[in-house]
């Protein structure tokens, strides 16, 4: 329960068009001493009800510094975060992200992440020091593959206007490995 860094969002701009939005983010990670290590700006969206992102958003950006001046080969899906008025049970669609890393024609790294499994497992209010939120709250597995293949699964409390208010990570024996949790929210 010690922190071990910070990060930041902060909307950028907000699209509209027709019943379509697009939001312009920026990503702030700070150390635990509040040193910046890494900023990064992404788009989501809103269409059809339905809240998505790239999944190229959950690379770490601070670790993907190492290869900054390497060619990075990134093919990722949307990922979706369903309404509040999804039922409990419902199953959401799986998410992919292929990572290829090399330098004048070859290919030194590869990662394959597969979130799976995905379904919304109950709607719960969530205290946080950022205050109570009515979350969505999701569950899904993750494999992820490099030199070895990692199982793991992930557990995320969603609420409506805001975004993810907490997220969990877990082996594959479901032991909490961590968590990182909304501790401030300025509308």
């Amino acid at each position: 329960d010690k922190a071990d860094g910070h990060t930041q969002y902060k909307l950028l701009k907000k699209e509209v068009s027709g019943d379509d939005v697009t939001f312009t983010i920026e990503s702030r990670m700070l150390d635990k001493k509040g040193n910046e290590t890494y900023t990064n700006t992404f788009e989501a969206y809103c269409k059809d009800g339905k809240f998505s992102f790239d999944m190229a958003f959950k690379i770490n950006g601070e670790s993907m510094q190492a290869y900054q001046n390497m060619d990075v080969d990134v093919d990722a899906s949307s990922f979706e975060i369903p309404s509040m008025e999804t039922p409990p049970g419902t199953k959401l669609e799986d998410g992919t992200l292929k990572l290829s890393i090399g330098g004048g024609g070859i290919s030194m790294f590869q990662m394959n992440v597969l979130v799976h499994d995905r379904k919304i497992e109950q709607k719960e209010t969530l205290q946080t020091a950022a205050g109570e939120f009515e979350c969505l709250v999701l569950h899904q597995k993750v494999h992820t593959k490099m030199v070895v293949k990692v199982d793991a699964s992930s557990k995320e409390w969603y609420a409506p206007e805001i975004g993810m208010i907490r997220s969990e990570s877990y082996n594959n024996k479901g032991k909490l490995l961590g968590y990182s949790e909304l501790t401030k929210f300025d509308p």
